[in-house]
C-alpha cells in the first residue's frame, strides 16, 4: 500500500510539473520586441495598431558609448532611428515626466523637424511629433511593456520637460 502510495505521488507530481510547464501564459516582453539577441531591451510593447515599438541598446554604458536606437513596425518590416550605431548623446535624450502620483519617462529621439516620443506612463505609448505638432500616437496594449530601467539615467543625457512632453 505505501508502495502504491508513493507511485501515485510520483505520478501526481509529474501531472503538476507538466502541466505548469504547459501551461497557457501570456508572451513575455522579449518576445514582444524589435531588439536582437545581444542588446539590452530598454523598452518595448505590441501598440493598438499591430506594430511593435522597441527601444534598444548595446555597449551603452554612458551617453558617449554604444548606441541606443527607436524601433518601430514588425521583424519583417522596422523602421530604424538612427539607421546606424551612433553614440546616443547625438540622437536621444531622457526626460522625467513624473507628476503627484503618476510616473513615468519619456525618451525622445530627435531628427530635423520630427520627435519621436516613447513614454513610460502607464500603459505606455508611443507618439510623434513634427514641428511641435502630433501626427502619430498609439498606445501600448494595455500595460504589455517592459519599462525603462533606472540605470538608463547613467546612460542617456537628461533633458528638462518640453512642450512635446505635454501630450
Amino acid at each position: 500500500m505505501i508502495r502504491m502510495a508513493g507511485l501515485f505521488t510520483v505520478v501526481l507530481l509529474s501531472l503538476v510539473r507538466y502541466d505548469l510547464a504547459n501551461a497557457q501564459t501570456p508572451l513575455s516582453q522579449d518576445e514582444q520586441t524589435l531588439c536582437n539577441e545581444g542588446e539590452e531591451i530598454y523598452f518595448s510593447c505590441p501598440l493598438e495598431n499591430g506594430k511593435t515599438v522597441s527601444v534598444c541598446a548595446k555597449n551603452n554604458t554612458d551617453p558617449d558609448r554604444g548606441y541606443v536606437q527607436y524601433r518601430y513596425g514588425s521583424k519583417d518590416d522596422v523602421f530604424v532611428f538612427p539607421p546606424e550605431n551612433v553614440q546616443p548623446a547625438k540622437t536621444v535624450e531622457i526626460t522625467d515626466v513624473s507628476e503627484g502620483s503618476i510616473r513615468g519617462l519619456h525618451l525622445k529621439f530627435s531628427k530635423e523637424q520630427y520627435t519621436y516620443v516613447v513614454s513610460s506612463v502607464s500603459p505606455g505609448e508611443l507618439y510623434v511629433s513634427k514641428n511641435g505638432k502630433i501626427i502619430f500616437d498609439k498606445e501600448c496594449q494595455v500595460s504589455r511593456y517592459k519599462n525603462f530601467s533606472n540605470k538608463i539615467f547613467d546612460e542617456v543625457n537628461e533633458a528638462p520637460v518640453t512642450k512635446v512632453d505635454m501630450h
